[in-house]
C-alpha cells in the first residue's frame, strides 16, 4: 500500500469469518467509517471460522443484499472477496480491505486456518492492501453483551490502522493485528510463532464420528514471537508475506540438484 499522509483512504471493503450478523463486524464498520467515507460490506452468511482461504467451486453461491453496499453470501470469507472484487465492486474497487474483528486471536499456527486472514489474503492476491484484525478473549469471562468483548479493539484500533496507512507496506504483504483481552502494554511488531502441541479429539454420539476440540498449547514459548506478544498483553502487528518460500531450503535444493545434474 502506498503511504497515505492523511491516514485515510477513499473506499474500504470489510469482511470477516464470524458472519454478517457478528458483533465484531459492526465494530469494524464503525472503525472503517473513521478511515473512509465509502464503506462496503461483504461477509459470509454464517460463521466460517477455520475455513482459511477455502473457495467454493462445486456449487453456486447465493448472494443476499442487506442494504446499500452491504452483502453476504453462503460461502467462505475468500468467496466473499472473489465475488466482491471480480463482480460487485469491479467498477469501484476498494483502496483497502479490513477483515474482522475476529472473536478470538489469530496468531502462530492458527494463521493459515483463519478465515479472517483468508479473506485478507485473498484480497491481497487480487492486489488490494489488506489488514486482518482479531481480538483475544477470555472464554471464562465472556461478557453477556457480545459488543463488550471488543472493548480493547474499539479503543485502540483506529490509531494503529491510521499509523499503518500513513506508513504504507509492500503490495505482497498482509498485515495481521491482534488485540489483547486486557489493557495493552503497548504495540509491538512480532514474527509468526508456534504454539500448537496437539488437538483434543471428542467422540460424537453418532457412529464413527468425531469432533476436533481445543488445541493443546506448547509449554515452551519463545519471547520474540506473536504468541508471546499477545499472551503478554501487547497489541501484535505481524506482516505476512504471500511468498511463503523458505529461501534457505530453496538455496540448499539448488545445490543438491545442481550437483545431481552435473
Amino acid at each position: 500500500m502506498k503511504p497515505m499522509a492523511s491516514g485515510k483512504v477513499g473506499r474500504v471493503l470489510i469482511s470477516n469469518d464470524d458472519g454478517i450478523d457478528a458483533a465484531g463486524l459492526k465494530v469494524l464498520e464503525d472503525i472503517a467509517y473513521s478511515l473512509a467515507q465509502d464503506v462496503w460490506v461483504f461477509a459470509p452468511d454464517d460463521n466460517c471460522s477455520g475455513y482459511g482461504r477455502a473457495l467454493t467451486l462445486k456449487r453456486d453461491l447465493k448472494v443476499t443484499k442487506h442494504g446499500d453496499k452491504r452483502y453476504s453470501c453462503d460461502g467462505t470469507p475468500a468467496d466473499c472477496m472473489v465475488l466482491a472484487l471480480n463482480h460487485f465492486m469491479k467498477s469501484s474497487m476498494p483502496d483497502l480491505v479490513l477483515s474482522g474483528v475476529n472473536l478470538g486471536m489469530n496468531i502462530a499456527d492458527d494463521i493459515t486456518c483463519s478465515g479472517t486472514i483468508g479473506a485478507a489474503w485473498e484480497a491481497t492476491v487480487h492486489g488490494i492492501p489488506s489488514i486482518a484484525i482479531s481480538q483475544k478473549i477470555n472464554r471464562q469471562k465472556m461478557p453477556v453483551d457480545p459488543m463488550d468483548a471488543y472493548t480493547i479493539t474499539r479503543a485502540e484500533a483506529l490509531p494503529v490502522l491510521t499509523d499503518l496507512i500513513k506508513k504504507g507496506w509492500a503490495e505482497d504483504v498482509i498485515m495481521n493485528i491482534n488485540f489483547p483481552s486486557d489493557q495493552p502494554k503497548g504495540i509491538k511488531p512480532f514474527p509468526v510463532g508456534r504454539h500448537k502441541a496437539s488437538d483434543e479429539i471428542l467422540p460424537s454420539d453418532a457412529e464413527n464420528a468425531f469432533r476436533i476440540g481445543l488445541l493443546r498449547q506448547r509449554r515452551h514459548v519463545h519471547n520474540h514471537d506473536d504468541y508471546f506478544g499477545i499472551m503478554n498483553d501487547y497489541i501484535t502487528v505481524t506482516p505476512l508475506a504471500l511468498n511463503m518460500t523458505s529461501q534457505q531450503e530453496l538455496d540448499d535444493l539448488k545445490v543438491l540438484f545442481d550437483d545431481r545434474n552435473g
